[in-house]
């Protein structure tokens, strides 16, 4: 085709994942990358429907290309996703200048859909896939050369309240075991020593049965005692977990695998029992921080870290205050925390807005203003330790300095060579701060 692609990607890692994955389907059959859109010919947005900002900041950046579309009538320019999964035809009159909307379903035939729109000039909705198991395809793009994610399964079963994902990404399909046992196999004879398995639950991850075999409950278990034996991988990560199926068994299984990082990302999203049922989380409160609670006694020295969102319909001062006692138990390592906005055709887009801007505006600086605090307390006890790193890259605010992750996820800032990038290095820890962690190679 010798038409080069640009992607611009919003929101989670699994859109990091599928953006990568189709760069990589593109490279294959003849496109080329463009190191920006002004210099593409094909131009693509992939976007998470989960959070009102992202969706709003992913339609003001395609009609920021209106000049170009005008100066370059040629240019194509293609919604790829969620967004275009929720939206269908309505993307048209949302951002007239796109030319074709993909969904999540869709995103293996895009080869053919760009073709398409190139020699028709005609706009395309490819969205009557969303409940397909996508086509096992292992193209060799990755964004990087060290570190990488690997999907082990697609959509979603849970139905939370608020939650679009099992709209616009389907039902849970996951990948057999052999296919992702396969991938990352490849990955490490690639040099690529750390992965990160996705999946909207990765709890509920079940291997395709054998015939006349029961589904086993300990599929995830025995996945990452699998991926823990391949030679060459040295960190393994996982998100994101449901507290409503993760398991002690899970938590002692970390413990024996020394590749499996000491890290849980575990969504609490409120701290009040009455708001988790509105939201149908499947799990109470008091069952999250016993859940934590086993986590730490196996894995004393772990991190946690959580999503929250602040503002749900009916949410009282008394159900919010719950939430900040909660924080305060538990003490998260970091936090995610967002204010609710209603995402049709999620359930609780059907409920009142009824909590104002200003009071969810206060509640969210009040409980980041919380887990600062808790975050700062969390990392102070790593001062004067010895690390062991993994080095992503250099920091931006100073080209001496580089940045790092630890098996617990924190992030680590010290000086340092960009040679350095992609090694394992050791670094003691001289200071902190409620984000990051400050040190020296040692």
């Amino acid at each position: 085709m010798n038409k080069k692609i640009y992607i611009r990607t919003f929101g989670c890692q699994m859109n990091i994942r599928d953006s990568e994955f189709v760069m990589g389907i593109l490279l294959e059959r003849g496109f080329e990358k463009a190191n920006s859109a002004e210099n593409a010919d094909v131009i693509l947005f992939n976007s998470c429907s989960v959070r009102k900002h992202a969706e709003d900041r992913l339609f003001s950046n395609i009609s920021g290309l209106k000049d170009l579309k005008k100066k370059r009538s040629n240019i194509i320019i293609g919604l790829i996703g969620c967004t275009a999964q929720n939206y269908k035809e309505g993307v048209f009159s949302k951002v007239p200048m796109v030319d074709f909307a993909c969904g999540s379903g869709n995103i293996t035939d895009l080869p053919e859909i760009i073709k398409d729109v190139l020699k028709n000039r005609c706009p395309i909705v490819a969205a009557d896939k969303v409940n397909e198991k996508r086509k096992e395809l292992f193209p060799k793009y990755r964004n990087g050369n060290f570190k990488t994610h690997v999907s082990i399964s697609e959509g979603c079963d849970n139905f939370c309240s608020y939650c679009v994902v099992p709209y616009v990404r389907g039902r849970e399909r996951s990948r057999r075991q052999k296919d992702i046992i396969e991938e990352v196999e490849d990955l490490a004879n690639r040099g690529f020593r750390e992965i990160t398995l996705l999946g909207q639950n990765v709890n509920s991850y079940r291997d395709s049965p054998l015939r006349g075999q029961s589904l086993c409950r300990n599929d995830f278990v025995k996945l990452l005692e699998n991926i823990n034996k391949i030679d060459g991988i040295k960190r393994i990560r996982f998100m994101t977990s449901h507290p409503k199926d993760a398991s002690p068994d899970l938590f002692k299984a970390m413990k024996n695998m020394d590749k499996v990082c000491e890290h849980l990302h575990l969504p609490l999203q409120s701290g009040s029992t009455r708001i988790l049922q509105l939201m149908n989380r499947g799990y109470t409160a008091k069952r999250y921080a016993r859940l934590v609670d086993s986590f730490r006694k196996f894995i004393p020295h772990g991190s946690v870290t959580t999503d929250m969102i602040i503002g749900f319909p009916s949410e009282t001062e008394n159900d919010f205050q719950k939430t900040m006692t909660l924080m305060n138990e538990i003490k998260f390592d970091s936090a995610f925390t967002f204010k609710y906005s209603p995402r049709p055709p999620a359930k609780s887009a059907e409920l009142k807005d009824d909590v104002l801007q200003e009071i969810k505006d206060d509640r969210l600086k009040a409980l980041i203003n919380l887990q600062e605090k808790i975050s700062q307390k969390r990392n102070e006890p790593l001062q004067g330790k010895v690390l062991e790193i993994l080095v992503d890259g250099r920091n931006k605010k100073s080209p001496t300095t580089l940045t790092g992750r630890t098996r617990t996820n924190k992030t680590v800032v010290f000086e340092g060579n960009k040679k350095l990038i992609g090694k394992f290095v050791d670094v003691i820890i001289e200071s902190v701060t409620p984000h990051a962690l400050k040190g020296r190679m040692v």
